[in-house]
């Protein structure tokens, strides 16, 4: 699932292409989704703004209401016009490079704007979703979400007033927690760990002061510097240019099973913590 960083990536390059646009069509291929189809939240209306939340891809239309997509495991978005194209989210293969094969079987929803380009909403496995809502449901949504990494409110008082709330929690646990601190998933919370020297399978409440500095600086640091490599790559990741991130040539511990710590030389292991993979140096992190 792409994480701040790759969604960030995603809303910046489409509010270069998609800004005052009107949308004049919607097809929708999926039967979940036919509510998008005669919508007059949807149709004629331009977009405003693209920003994110979270993990989430929020477009703000001109009358004020709100297109909220989660790409969640498999999503895709692609916008096609005559001579330029822009992908982002967990593509098929053919997303490396130009083609001519969209809509295809993993099509969901596209959306056809005044100006003939398209924008296609893919995912393979049907987790991703979209919403329309209104200001005050949007409004709503957002309470069950926690605090943006990115906007200040990450601070060593907060994570302290978070381990007093959650004391016996594993500290990686908690960072995962989407409604306290909103955006990170593993790789993120592995790098940001290692980097504060914090073995994620501490419980919260055995860190000190000083140890949740570190960690608040390197969270902000890393997710700083993985926005501007445009995020992580792996196999099937790629960004809203159809090209893998490449913040993956700076990652310490995150799918490195195995390999020697780049820091002492030991053999970094992977264990799962509450049914998620987990990386970590065993001397570097205590």
């Amino acid at each position: 699932m792409p994480e701040l960083p790759e969604v960030q990536t995603i809303v910046n390059d489409l509010n270069k292409i998609l800004l005052n646009k009107k949308i004049i069509q919607v097809e929708v291929l999926d039967s979940r989704l036919a509510f998008l189809k005669k919508s007059p939240a949807l149709l004629g209306q331009t977009i405003v703004s693209i920003t994110r939340r979270a993990k989430h891809l929020v477009f703000l239309l001109a009358n004020n209401n709100y297109l909220v997509i989660h790409l969640k495991m498999t999503g895709q978005l692609i916008w096609l016009d005559n001579s330029t194209w822009l992908a982002g989210g967990h593509p098929t293969k053919d997303l490396s490079q130009k083609n001519n094969h969209w809509p295809n079987k993993s099509t969901r929803v596209i959306f056809n704007f005044s100006d003939s380009s398209q924008l296609f909403f893919n995912d393979t496995r049907r987790f991703g979703w979209i919403k329309l809502m209104s200001p005050l449901e949007w409004q709503n949504y957002q309470e069950r979400l926690g605090i943006e990494p990115l906007d200040g409110q990450l601070t060593v008082d907060f994570l302290q007033k978070l381990i007093h709330k959650h004391p016996r929690s594993k500290i990686k646990t908690l960072l995962l927690n989407q409604q306290y601190l909103v955006g990170l998933g593993n790789i993120y919370v592995d790098e940001s760990l290692f980097a504060a020297r914090i073995k994620p399978d501490r419980l919260a409440l055995s860190l000190d002061k000083n140890e949740l500095k570190l960690l608040q600086k390197n969270i902000i640091t890393i997710l700083k510097s993985a926005i501007a490599r445009r995020g992580t790559s792996f196999s099937d990741y790629r960004d809203s240019r159809g090209q893998k991130g490449n913040f993956s040539e700076k990652l310490q511990v995150y799918g490195r099973n195995g390999q020697a710590c780049y820091q002492c030389g030991q053999s970094l292991q992977k264990i799962k913590l509450n049914g998620r993979g987990t990386h970590f140096c065993p001397i570097c992190q205590k």
